[in-house]
């Protein structure tokens, strides 16, 4: 029997948590996907003794309506659809409540819109797409609101090619996507003008990448920019990838506000769907 993927895709019903269902589907034209369906009632932890009725301290009836309003969204989604899914609502913090569901349940892949951050407020504080990438060790894609989303046919994999070990399941991840749609594997280093010098030995690099994780049907890039993020989206717009990846060491605190994540910035502003994981 072919294995099934499971995916959880996060819905808080606005229109941007929908784009993620745009991308879910072209994955179930491509192999049989176990979906799940989660919606986060967020309650303070202190507060939530487990179920509505035994937290004494909370507003019940607000927290009532929410599950309510949440299952009517289930419903209406199943009406709009031709596909069974498993639905849920969980309760606590967005972050802890989607990273424990995808521990507890077993899944591949999450899959989630985003309306993004800007200036100070996404250094400070990020949006939720971010903080849900810095956490949860599963591989996501984010769709951020303005993203086109089409079938796989080029997949870019922004990385340090130098680089430590790459997670296992997140390479079995990115060869699955490629065998399903039959995609082109692009590896893009970007590059300063001062490292034209090293251009030999960063395709060395490259190249010793390919080989130690058995890439196949790929090709080499370089992409000369000042910073990373500019150079992804800049080489985005003239080549028209349909998914990006990209690796995150998911900085924390202070370290984050100081030296941020590029992925994460490319959460907030990639033109294509992007796919992160943790390198460590």
């Amino acid at each position: 029997m072919e294995k099934r993927l499971n995916i959880m895709v996060p819905m808080d019903f606005t229109p941007v948590s929908f784009k993620a269902l745009e991308m879910l589907a072209f994955l179930m034209e491509k192999t049989p996907v176990n979906t799940h369906l989660v919606h986060v009632i967020q309650v303070n932890a202190a507060e939530w003794a487990g179920t509505t009725d035994s937290s004494e301290t909370i507003d019940r009836g607000q927290i009532k309506e929410f599950e309510q309003q949440a299952i009517a969204g289930f419903e209406e989604i199943r009406k709009q659809v031709n596909f069974d899914f498993t639905s849920a609502v969980v309760y606590g913090g967005l972050t802890t409540s989607l990273t424990r569901y995808a521990e507890q349940n077993g899944i591949d892949l999450i899959i989630m819109g985003t309306e993004g951050a800007e200036g100070w407020f996404e250094r400070i504080s990020g949006s939720e797409a971010q903080h849900v990438v810095r956490f949860t060790r599963v591989p996501i894609i984010t769709i951020q609101k303005d993203a086109s989303i089409t079938p796989i046919k080029n997949l870019l994999w922004v990385a340090d090619f130098s680089a430590e070990k790459q997670p296992e399941q997140t390479v079995n991840t990115i060869k699955t996507l490629q065998q399903l749609f039959g995609a082109q594997l692009h590896l893009l280093q970007i590059i300063e003008k001062e490292d034209d010098p090293k251009l030999d030995s960063i395709i060395q690099q490259m190249q010793r990448f390919a080989t130690n994780l058995k890439l196949q049907n790929y090709e080499l890039h370089f992409k000369s920019d000042s910073k990373v993020p500019a150079g992804v989206r800049n080489f985005n717009q003239e080549s028209e990838m349909d998914l990006v990846v990209i690796g995150t060491h998911a900085r924390k605190g202070f370290s984050q506000i100081f030296y941020g994540s590029i992925a994460e910035t490319l959460v907030n502003h990639c033109i294509r769907p992007l796919l992160t994981y943790h390198l460590k």
